[in-house]
């Protein structure tokens, strides 16, 4: 693994390594006819620049076919947008186009920049100004050449995923008009890290960024981080501007402060934390499986595949898993090789346990109802391994 000597970020050469997940594949899914295939499977390691805070990949990243989707409330920031009614309008890669015809409708005038031929498309076909390219400082400054400024820059979760954060803050303080805003929307690191969602992190994904370390970022390239919002768990949305933010953005880094995201011994504690989180689930559920006990266990997606992988959870332990998408059943999931079977299965052939990555059940709601009448039980395996002794709180027959 060709290992990240510099922060990406500052430069610093001291990266402290904390966490190292092991080799996960990049498809969470595998069909029958691939299981003798070989995957792609890149090292997941990641470090802690003590310098500006910036958590990163230490492995070279891979390339990401698209973005994580983003703009998760946009009807909000459609409203509120509405309000301070922005004149021009230039969006990255993710934008919903639905938010972008609306705010046309409201008189914006929108470029769309979008490296990805088939939603470049959509947009172009559906009258949105369109450049088929992925912005970064080169076309910053191009734009600045043909007089191009814009009040509001819709830039999404780009910063997590690109090569150059600082050329791509050198990108926007050039385009970004004076008093205008840049929204970017970025996990939030803080709640990550908290709840031990280490199954958040990807080797398609670059960066973590704090508030503080994003406020480092932004001011070395003349920005403020001004507004935060928090949106769906483990969400932020932010606002960056050429003029100093609220006392809000304060409390945000007063909390990181305070649980002490700026320190070194926070983020080898975390990896000590995940450690041992490890060694208890697959303890836990190796016992129950010596003991005869059946196991299934819920969702198909790249973070089951993550949590399966690092804990070392084949179909000796988990009998099969089980998803909701007809597109993954009959499928089996990357590098352990557990079938995917629909919810149905689990009412038809009954498991005593079943296996949730974490405490969400709400999605699950319509039918788990009816495995725990049949004397099912659930486990959850973070923040810490757990056997729900009762009936989850969110879950009505």
């Amino acid at each position: 693994m060709n290992r990240l000597k510099t922060c990406r970020a500052c430069g610093a050469g001291e990266l402290l390594g904390f966490l190292s997940l092991g080799r996960i594949p990049l498809d969470s899914l595998r069909s029958p006819h691939q299981l003798g295939a070989v995957e792609k499977r890149p090292q997941l390691e990641l470090g802690f620049c003590p310098r500006c805070g910036l958590v990163q990949l230490l492995g070279q990243a891979q390339e990401a076919l698209e973005t994580e989707p983003v703009y998760k409330d946009w009807r909000a920031l459609l409203a509120q947008m509405g309000v301070q009614r922005p004149k021009q309008v230039l969006a990255l890669e993710g934008c919903p186009l639905e938010f972008l015809r609306q705010l046309e409708q409201k008189g914006a005038r929108v470029l769309y920049l979008d490296p990805h031929p088939e939603r470049s498309q959509r947009a172009l076909n559906r009258g949105i100004p369109t450049r088929r390219v992925r912005f970064d400082h080169t076309l910053g400054l191009q734009l600045k050449e043909e007089g191009f400024q814009s009040d509001l820059i819709l830039a999404g979760n780009l910063l997590a995923y690109t090569h150059d954060p600082n050329g791509l803050f050198e990108g926007l303080s050039r385009v970004l008009a004076e008093g205008g805003r840049v929204v970017l929307e970025l996990p939030h690191l803080r709640e990550l890290l908290e709840s031990r969602r280490f199954t958040r992190f990807s080797p398609l994904q670059q960066h973590y960024f704090s508030v503080g370390a994003l406020k480092r970022l932004a001011l070395r390239h003349g920005l403020w981080v001004q507004q935060v919002e928090g949106l769906e768990p483990e969400w932020l949305r932010l606002y960056l501007g050429t003029e100093p933010g609220g006392p809000g953005v304060e409390r945000y880094l007063q909390e990181e402060r305070r649980l002490g995201l700026e320190e070194a011994a926070y983020y080898l504690e975390f990896g000590s934390q995940v450690a041992a989180l490890r060694e208890a689930l697959l303890t836990l559920l190796t016992e129950l499986k010596a003991r005869g006990r059946r196991i299934a266990a819920y969702g198909a997606g790249p973070e089951s595949a993550l949590l399966f992988n690092f804990v070392g959870l084949g179909p000796e332990v988990v009998d099969y898993l089980i998803d909701p998408d007809p597109r993954k059943q009959g499928h089996y999931l990357a590098g352990v090789y557990i079938p995917i079977q629909g919810p149905q299965r689990l009412l038809e052939r009954p498991t005593h346990y079943l296996l949730f990555p974490y405490e969400d059940l709400e999605e699950v709601s319509r039918w788990l109802p009816d495995y725990l009448e049949r004397g099912g039980r659930c486990i959850v395996a973070l923040p810490y391994p757990r056997i729900l002794a009762h009936q989850p709180a969110r879950v009505a027959p």
